[in-house]
């Protein structure tokens, strides 16, 4: 009932935080960024990457993320979010930067079946670069809340690997004070993602 109530408020806070972003509009000299009116906070969180080491909120200051919520079962949206991410860091790559100054986080909602074994494999596909981390369900709520990003897990059988997981596809863009800055939403387009990136790292 509690996680119930949790995903019910994170879909709230999720539509609202949507809502004013697509009635502001994105300021114009973004290309497809919706960047928040202000930074939002963002309270420590714990969780654990693909290496089974924590992962806090320190983790995210220093650089700019790009946070993208998901599971590695999903069958459309997150492979196709990823490649659109690899293309992104392959371009940023090639910009002559010695070392990138963002990083890309994979965040599973999904637990029960994404152990970091898995997602390190994962992640690995789409680029080494990439982190990918998640927590159990009273680690991720918190979290996702703060973002405003919503999932909810099918109902299914303990130990079953068939069940779907509904989520929120926006890229979130945490930026160096570990603060919520704003999003990238879905549809995504790399090349947009590409241009409002450049601006922000240069």
């Amino acid at each position: 009932m509690l996680l119930a109530a949790l995903v019910a408020i994170v879909s709230a806070a999720a539509g609202f935080s949507l809502w004013k972003l697509r009635h502001e509009g994105p300021p114009a000299m973004t290309a497809a960024l919706r960047i928040l009116p202000e930074p939002r906070i963002i309270a420590d969180f714990e969780l654990v990457d693909q290496d089974g080491r924590p992962f806090a909120l320190e983790r995210l200051r220093g650089r700019w993320s790009l946070l993208l919520f998901g599971y590695s079962y999903c069958p459309d949206v997150c492979p196709s979010a990823l490649f659109d991410l690899q293309q992104v860091h392959e371009a940023l790559s090639g910009d002559g930067r010695q070392a990138v100054p963002y990083q890309v986080v994979f965040v599973s909602v999904d637990p029960e079946r994404d152990t970091p074994e898995r997602l390190k494999e994962y992640a690995a596909y789409f680029h080494p670069d990439f982190l990918a981390v998640t927590g159990s369900d009273e680690q991720l709520a918190p979290m996702t809340l703060q973002v405003g990003v919503a999932y909810r897990i099918e109902p299914h059988e303990p130990g079953s690997l068939s069940y779907a997981v509904d989520h929120s596809a926006g890229i979130m863009l945490i930026d160096p004070q570990a603060r919520l800055h704003g999003v990238f939403p879905a549809p995504h387009d790399p090349q947009a993602i590409i241009q409002d990136l450049r601006r922000l790292l240069n």
